[in-house]
């Protein structure tokens, strides 16, 4: 047995048996009706709260008839089918309710019609709510939308496939002429289908040139037309920003790279006037210690003479600096020169100025120290330099030389001296480790961690 659809119904009828003949056609066409006989203005009101599903109402009756009743659902505007059933109804009358807003009329003696006419009324009356809330819906969407795109500082058109503007915002107010002269982009990318990500120079309404970042992309709108849509921000002022960022350090860089070249000529200054003192002094030994400082002012010298020429200045080649470094050391012994031959593996590592500066130092000792200890009565030797990075964090530095090596008693009998004091001091700064090893010849390794970022320069 079919499940009967439940129904609210409400009866405007002065007869009683009239209500009843109604109800029951309802139900021989499948409702359930739950219903209520009113036939006074008062009674009607009250029964109109909840609202009942349909209304049936007598075209005319003493204290109430129909057009009244409809009226009133008007004015409470109230969206309830209402269908006319009498007696006795003209066309005419029966039209000029249809127009007033009744749903269906119907002749008491044709009551058949009750159950279609009732389920005609309802599915019309869904479908009229249903269009009634799609609409409400489309229309606060559509104003959310116009809300939100004229608020949005990116100027935003939409464009058909014949260059007509759809749509256009004024943001930052750029008119609809600026979009309509953005033509090129927009067919290049009608033309391929593939959405454009460009910078575009406008004129804005004021006169004043500006850059646009413009994206473009196509997409159907719901009769499934091909459109365009553009959104474009202003980065006049970034732009500017970043041209004045780049001015400042490229002004930057020229600073420092005047700092590297007075650095570099006062420190070979000093080094020329080191030299000097040296020749002129009689004492072997006061020669000596002015030449070795003079060694060592040299090799901070060429770090900033190769800063100041390197491209980036915040980190330089040590590879590159260590075999200028020991190829000027080998020329400043004179003599040795011809009978000791430097020997280099060297990769490519750069480090910073806090790193640079201790480890050009460590280095220059034990060049100098090889060239001064290692090859005695004009004996012939290899010094080799070597230096990896192999996990791009440990740095080894090693300098190791096939002479003579050192006494078997060096540590007991004699005290260190000061290039020694010097290379355990800087490896100490670097937070590394020293290993020397005398065998054949002395090697001198000096292991530490690379710094990860450029610490800035300083002695």
């Amino acid at each position: 047995m079919d499940q009967k659809a439940p129904l609210q119904l409400l009866i405007l009828e002065d007869r009683p048996e009239d209500a009843e003949l109604m109800v029951h056609e309802l139900c021989r066409s499948g409702f359930d009706p739950v219903w209520k006989r009113v036939d006074t203005e008062y009674d009607y009101l009250k029964h109109l709260s909840p609202p009942p599903d349909v209304i049936l109402a007598d075209y005319t009756m003493p204290e109430l008839d129909a057009c009244r009743a409809l009226q009133l659902l008007r004015e409470r505007e109230l969206n309830i089918p209402f269908i006319v059933v009498s007696g006795t109804i003209g066309e005419d009358v029966a039209v000029a309710m249809i127009r007033r807003g009744a749903a269906d009329y119907l002749l008491k003696d044709r009551l058949g019609r009750l159950g279609p006419a009732v389920k005609h009324a309802l599915n019309e009356t869904t479908h009229r709510l249903e269009k009634a809330r799609t609409e409400k819906e489309l229309l606060a969407s559509e104003l959310r939308f116009h809300t939100f795109m004229q608020h949005n500082p990116a100027l935003s058109y939409i464009k058909d496939e014949f260059g007509k503007i759809l749509y256009v915002n004024h943001a930052a107010g750029y008119a609809a002429e600026v979009a309509a002269r953005l033509n090129a982009g927009d067919a290049a990318v009608f033309e391929t289908g593939e959405p454009s990500r460009m910078i575009e120079d406008v004129t804005a309404p004021d006169g004043q040139p500006r850059q646009m970042l413009s994206f473009r992309f196509l997409f159907n709108d719901a009769a499934g037309r091909r459109l365009l849509g553009r959104v474009a921000v202003d980065i006049t002022e970034q732009k500017a920003a970043e041209r004045a960022l780049s001015d400042a350090l490229a002004g930057k860089d020229v600073l420092l790279r005047e700092v590297h070249h007075r650095v570099k000529n006062n420190l070979q200054t000093i080094s020329s006037l080191l030299n000097m003192q040296a020749e002129m002094l009689p004492d072997i030994s006061a020669h000596q210690a002015l030449r070795d400082g003079q060694r060592r002012v040299h090799s901070m010298a060429l770090i900033h003479e190769q800063m100041y020429g390197d491209k980036d200045m915040d980190q330089v080649d040590f590879g590159e600096y260590a075999q200028r470094l020991t190829r000027d050391l080998l020329e400043s012994f004179g003599a040795a020169a011809e009978r000791v031959r430097l020997r280099f593996a060297l990769q490519p590592v750069s480090l910073a100025m806090d790193q640079m500066i201790p480890c050009g130092l460590i280095l220059n000792e034990l060049v100098t120290n090889a060239l001064k200890y290692a090859f005695p009565r004009d004996r012939a030797g290899e010094i080799l330099i070597a230096l990896a990075c192999a996990d791009g964090q440990t740095v080894t530095l090693t300098v190791c030389d096939n002479g003579v090596g050192l006494p078997p008693d060096v540590e007991t009998k004699h005290p260190a001296s000061l290039g020694t004091r010097i290379v355990e001091i800087l490896t100490k700064q670097l937070g590394g480790t020293l290993v020397r090893q005398s065998d054949g010849g002395l090697k001198t390794t000096v292991t530490f961690t690379r710094s990860a970022r450029p610490a800035g320069g300083h002695l």
